[in-house]
């Protein structure tokens, strides 16, 4: 269930002691958002992405920050997650401008370019992607894309941000160890992943 803004509202109305308008903590909560985006905290939904056969690359899922996994499909079997390509792009080119091996078992590697994920070896018929990723805070607050696991960091994150914008700064000193420590722990819980350098 998503995150509903008016929940968000009445949290930090009763928080703060105060009557703030829907608009009027807009900022508070896009600067949340902004935050637990810059700890890797977003985590989307799997998209599914179909590729063709003969296609080499996809487009990057909206909002995408950093990727978690790419898990191909075909409906026969269960797949690995594709590997990153060592070298990147450049590497990739050289892959694709050589013979490309006729794998039965499809496609095994993948790299990044300008916003798209290309694929090696090219697909030798129709699969499915799925794809977990990192997903930055979108600017638009009215439609917040997360669910109820996201409801105290972001109840805690609002309230802590329209103190500090609101310059109420015994309320600071309330929200921002409560915020803080919310942070915390979900970092414990889903500690970051390691970055591959390609």
């Amino acid at each position: 269930m998503a995150i509903l803004k008016a929940a968000i509202l009445t949290f930090v109305n009763e928080a703060l002691n105060e009557n703030f308008s829907q608009s009027q903590i807009n900022e508070a909560i896009k600067a949340t958002l902004s935050d637990l985006s810059k700890f890797n905290l977003l985590t989307a939904t799997p998209v599914d992405i179909v590729g063709a056969l003969g296609d080499t690359s996809f487009a990057e899922p909206t909002l995408f920050k950093r990727l978690i996994s790419i898990t191909p499909n075909d409906g026969s079997t269960d797949r690995s997650p594709l590997r990153p390509i060592k070298g990147g792009f450049r590497a990739y080119r050289q892959l694709v401008s050589g013979t490309q091996n006729s794998i039965a078992s499809g496609p095994e590697l993948y790299t990044r370019q300008n916003k798209k994920f290309w694929i090696y070896p090219t697909l030798d018929k129709q699969y499915t992607f799925t794809v977990e990723y990192y997903k930055h805070s979108a600017r638009d607050v009215e439609n917040i894309a997360f669910g109820d696991e996201y409801i105290n960091a972001v109840n805690y994150g609002t309230t802590y941000h329209k103190a500090l914008f609101n310059k109420k700064v015994s309320y600071v000193s309330i929200w921002l160890p409560i915020y803080t420590a919310e942070r915390g722990s979900m970092i414990a819980m889903n500690p970051p992943e390691p970055i591959i350098v390609q």
